[in-house]
């Protein structure tokens, strides 16, 4: 799909010209995938379901977790740019807030919360910081994860701290 997206938009490519480049039949394509953005989509899901989630973390200091998800999505910068080439910043945003959310949980919440204000707390927090990450790989990575993670935590601090 990478070679095909240098010639051509996204929605110019076709089921044949992508079965013909992929050296499968379009029988073949059918069988595990409806259409072609159904590719990108199962690898996104395939690449986020690799990620620990924040309790299985190989690091429990928050700053540390910040640092270890934004190295996650520089290691795999080529596919998330694969996918913003793509006219697919919708399912790009979709995990980024998957795992955004995951860290927002992580945080200490407030006793003073509700469930609903935790929850209102997360979605505010992960949309921001999903902005921050597609921005950060839309623009080929201007900082260095760790540069990133830094960030973060300067405008993000764990709550209760």
């Amino acid at each position: 799909m990478t070679r095909l997206l240098k010639k051509k938009s996204f929605d110019a490519i076709s089921v044949s010209e992508l079965t013909r480049t992929a050296g499968i039949s379009r029988m073949t394509f059918y069988r595990h995938y409806g259409n072609i953005a159904d590719v990108l989509q199962q690898e996104l899901a395939r690449l986020v379901a690799t990620l620990p989630k924040y309790k299985a973390l190989p690091v429990r200091e928050y700053g540390a977790a910040v640092t270890f998800y934004m190295r996650f999505f520089s290691e795999h910068a080529d596919f998330m740019q694969l996918l913003l080439q793509a006219d697919q910043e919708s399912i790009l945003r979709q995990a980024v807030m998957q795992v955004m959310t995951e860290l927002s949980s992580a945080k200490t919440p407030l006793q003073s919360f509700t469930e609903n204000e935790k929850r209102y707390y997360m979605i505010y927090q992960a949309s921001g910081l999903v902005s921050v990450v597609v921005d950060w790989l839309a623009h080929d990575q201007p900082e260095t994860p760790e540069e990133l993670a830094t960030f973060i935590q300067k405008t993000w601090p764990p709550l209760g701290e």
